[in-house]
């Protein structure tokens, strides 16, 4: 059999009977998780742009934006822990870029989290604050934003 690690990964849509494994992923990943009703509602407000990352018949992964009318606010990414630094949250990031109208996805991550701050560094986001004693623990977030321009409008504007 296979390992997680050598399956490959697929990125669906979130599907209401999800909820239970990413409740799971949520508490694995996070000192302060989402309760699950705050889930399903961000799974309900952002259809598009919720998604899981299954392996097999597995969900290892997940990762939603919340669409404000001035930007995309990119919510959580939560992996499995078996399945971290393999490239889980690499794919769920491309898919919601992609996915992603030019604008800014703009996010805050722990400042201990080293393993997102270099995910989202090498993928282009930048900081442009610190919000401090953000979490309920009282460790600070660094803010991150990435301006996402697509090619077409690139070439519009060239």
């Amino acid at each position: 059999m296979e390992g997680l690690a050598t399956q490959e990964v697929r990125i669906r849509r979130f599907e209401s009977q999800d909820i239970r494994a990413i409740s799971e992923i949520e508490q694995l990943s996070f000192k302060d998780p989402f309760p699950s009703y705050f889930l399903s509602q961000l799974a309900e407000e952002n259809p598009d742009t919720f998604l899981v990352a299954v392996i097999g018949d597995r969900i290892v992964g997940y990762a939603v934006i919340d669409k404000w009318p001035d930007q995309e606010h990119l919510v959580s990414i939560g992996v499995i822990p078996e399945s971290r630094r393999k490239g889980v949250g690499q794919a769920l990031l491309d898919h919601l870029i992609e996915k992603m109208q030019t604008g800014t996805m703009r996010l805050e991550v722990r400042r201990g989290n080293k393993a997102a701050l270099e995910l989202y560094r090498k993928n282009g986001f930048v900081q442009t604050g610190v919000a401090y004693s953000y979490y309920v623990d009282g460790e600070d977030a660094v803010q991150m934003e990435k301006v996402i321009q697509k090619k077409a409008e690139i070439l519009a504007t060239a």
